[in-house]
C-alpha cells in the first residue's frame, strides 16, 4: 500500500499570539525608554541654527566656517606629523638592525650601561627613596619633621634629625604636629608643652577641602539642593602661625629659602604643603608612601617647600612599629594579620569593641573573623575574608579613621641624639613666646573629640629609619635568613642526639625485658638456671606456636 503524504505544518500564527508578542516588544522598548532617561541618555537636540534677524549674521557664520576650516587644517597637520613619526622609527629600527648584524659582539657591552640607567631611574627602589630623602636634607635651608598627633614620640626619627642637625654646619628643625583634630584637647596641650622643650612645635591641622580650579564651590540652598561644604572640618589651622615662622626667618637670612618637609608615611607631609598653598599641588591619598620623588612647590616669593619621600623604617623595629609607619607595599609583602595583630596587643579590648562595635573575642584572629562577618566581607566560596579585614584595621589606624591617643612621659628627658649648641641655635633662630600664643589661638578654633571617644595608646617610644645607601634592608634579611638557618642546624643536632638518646634506651629495655623472661623460664624449669635469653622481644613473638595446647 502506498503511504499517503503527510501536510507540512502551518507556518501562519493565531491573532491571539501575535498580539502578546507585539504587546511584550512593546513593553520591552518602553523599559529600555526608562532606563535610557535614568542614565541620562537623551537624543541630541537639533541645531536651529542662526535665525535671520540675528544681528552679524554673515560675521558669525564667516567665523564658524573659519573654524572649522582651521580644524581641518590641524588634523590633516597632525596626520602628517604621525607619518613623519612612523617613519622616523621605521629608519631607526632599520638601523639597529644592521649595526647588529655588523657588530654582533658589543651586544653585551651595550646592555650592561642600559641596565644600570634603567636601576638608577626605577623610582620603587628604597636606595632612590633615600638618595631623594638625603637631596631634600641637604637642599633646604629649613627642615619641617611632621608627626602625627596621635603618636608623636613614634613619628620622630633620631637617625634624621641627627643628620639634619649636623648637615651643613647645622639646620634650624621644626616639629609640625598634624592631625590635631583627632585626639583630645587636654592630650594635645600635655604634648605640646613636652614638645616645646626641646625643638619649636606647631600645632597643625591639615584642610580635607583644598581649592581647585575644576571644583565649582556653590552656596548652601534651603532647599537641600547638592553643594561643597567648605565648613570647619574642612578648614586649615596652623598655617598661619607656620608661614609668619618662615617669613621671619627669611627677613632674618635675607634670601629665598627653601622649606624641606620630612617624615613617616602617612603623617600628612604632602597635606601640609597642599594645605600652606592652598590648592592642591601635590598628590594625597590613603595608599602609604604615595610620594616617592622631590617635588618643589613655590609658597610665595621668599618660601620654596620640598616634599620629599617617606623614610624607610629599620626592618629591626618592633612589629607595631612596622606596623604603623612601614609603607603599604613592605605590608601587603608581610603578614598582614601578624601586623593588625601588633596594633591590637597595647589596646584596651573595651574600647576597641565599642569603636568597630563588636562582640567579645579571645584573640587578634577572632576579632578579624568578627569584624569581616560584620563588613560581610567574603571570599570565594563564602569564606570570611580576614585579611581583608586586618587591611581594613590597618588603613584605619594609618589613615584619619580612628581617634586614638598617647600620653607623654610623665618627665620630660632630652633626646640624646640631638646637641646643646644644634639646640641652642634653634632657640635663637625662631621666638617661642609668639609660637606660643599663636599655639593658644589655633587650639581654641580647632575642635576635638572627647577623651571617653578617643582610644588610649601606648606608645612604641622613637622609629628608628634609614638614611644612608649602605644600610640596607636586605642585607638584615639575609642575616636573619642566617641566624635562622643556624638554629635550624643546632636543632636538627639536637634532634638527632635525642633520637640517639632514645635508641640506647630502647636497647636497655629491652635487654632488661628479655633477661626477666630468662628468669622465669628458669623457674618454670623450660630452661636451667643462670642461662640468659639472648632473643628479642620480636624474637619471642614470632616463636610462638599457636598450634600446641598450653594447658
Amino acid at each position: 500500500m502506498k503511504r499517503p503524504k503527510l501536510k507540512k505544518a502551518s507556518k501562519r500564527m493565531t491573532c491571539h499570539k501575535r498580539f502578546k508578542i507585539q504587546k511584550k516588544v512593546r513593553e520591552h522598548n518602553k523599559k529600555l525608554r526608562k532606563q535610557a532617561k535614568k542614565r541620562g541618555h537623551k537624543k541630541p537636540k537639533k541645531d536651529i541654527g542662526i535665525p535671520n534677524a540675528a544681528p552679524f549674521k554673515e560675521d558669525i557664520l564667516r567665523e564658524a566656517e573659519q573654524r572649522k576650516q582651521r580644524r581641518e587644517e590641524l588634523k590633516q597637520q597632525q596626520k602628517l606629523d604621525r607619518q613623519k613619526e612612523q617613519e622616523k622609527k621605521r629608519r631607526q629600527e632599520a638601523n639597529k638592525k644592521d649595526a647588529r648584524k655588523e657588530k654582533p659582539c658589543e651586544k653585551a657591552s651595550t646592555t650592561k650601561p642600559k641596565a644600570n640607567s634603567e636601576q638608577q631611574i626605577d623610582k620603587n627602589s628604597k636606595k632612590f627613596i633615600c638618595k631623594e630623602l638625603k637631596k631634600v636634607i641637604e637642599a633646604s635651608d629649613v627642615v619641617l619633621e611632621v608627626l602625627d598627633a596621635r603618636d608623636p614620640l613614634g613619628c620622630r626619627c633620631p637617625q634624621v634629625e641627627q643628620f639634619v642637625c649636623q648637615s651643613d654646619g647645622g639646620k634650624p628643625l621644626l616639629l609640625v604636629l598634624n592631625k590635631i583634630d583627632l585626639i583630645p584637647k587636654e592630650n594635645l596641650e600635655k604634648w605640646l608643652h613636652y614638645l616645646n622643650q626641646e625643638l619649636p612645635t606647631i600645632a597643625f591641622k591639615s584642610a580635607m577641602q583644598i581649592k581647585d580650579k575644576s571644583v565649582q564651590v556653590k552656596k548652601v540652598s534651603k532647599r537641600g539642593a547638592a553643594y561643597v561644604d567648605l565648613s570647619r572640618a574642612s578648614l586649615c589651622f596652623g598655617g598661619d602661625c607656620l608661614l609668619k615662622l618662615l617669613q621671619e626667618y627669611s627677613v632674618v637670612k635675607e634670601k629665598v629659602i627653601q622649606v624641606g618637609v620630612v617624615g613617616f608615611p602617612n603623617v600628612g607631609k604632602s597635606s601640609v604643603v597642599n594645605s600652606m598653598k592652598e590648592m592642591r599641588a601635590c598628590h594625597v591619598g590613603p595608599v602609604r608612601g604615595l610620594t616617592r620623588c622631590m617635588q618643589i612647590v613655590h609658597i610665595d616669593k621668599q618660601i620654596k617647600m620640598l616634599d620629599s619621600p617617606s623614610i624607610i623604617v629599620a626592618p629591626s623595629s618592633s612589629p607595631l612599629t612596622l606596623a604603623l609607619r612601614s609603607t603599604t607595599t613592605d605590608v601587603d609583602s608581610g603578614n598582614v594579620l601578624d601586623s593588625a595583630a601588633a596594633i591590637l596587643k597595647p589596646c584596651s579590648k573595651q574600647q576597641i569593641m565599642m569603636r568597630y562595635n563588636i562582640s567579645d573575642y579571645r584573640n587578634p584572629l577572632e576579632f578579624f573573623t568578627l569584624l569581616a562577618q560584620k563588613r560581610v566581607m567574603l571570599k570565594k566560596g563564602g569564606v570570611l575574608n580576614t585579611e581583608g579585614a586586618a587591611k581594613v584595621l590597618l588603613s584605619d589606624w594609618t589613615g584619619a579613621k580612628v581617634s586614638y591617643y598617647s600620653r607623654p612621659p610623665a618627665s620630660w628627658i632630652p633626646s640624646s641624639h640631638l646637641s646643646t649648641e644644634a639646640l641652642a641655635a634653634v632657640k635663637q633662630a625662631f621666638n617661642f613666646e609668639d609660637l606660643e600664643e599663636d599655639n593658644k589661638s589655633t587650639l581654641k578654633a580647632s575642635k576635638y573629640p572627647n577623651q571617653t571617644s578617643s582610644i588610649a595608646f601606648q606608645s612604641p617610644g622613637f622609629t628608628d629609619g634609614i638614611i644612608d645607601d649602605t644600610e640596607l634592608p636586605e642585607e638584615v634579611l639575609e642575616k636573619k635568613s642566617m641566624e635562622v638557618s643556624e638554629d635550624a642546624e643546632e636543632l636538627s643536632d639536637e634532634e638527632d642526639e635525642v633520637e640517639s638518646e632514645e635508641e640506647s634506651n630502647t636497647m636497655a629495655n629491652s635487654k632488661t625485658v628479655s633477661e626477666e623472661l630468662a628468669a622465669k623460664n628458669a623457674e618454670w624449669g623450660k630452661l636451667p638456671t643462670g642461662k640468659q635469653l639472648n632473643t628479642k622481644a620480636s624474637d619471642l613473638d614470632d616463636a610462638y606456636d599457636f598450634n600446641t595446647d598450653y594447658i
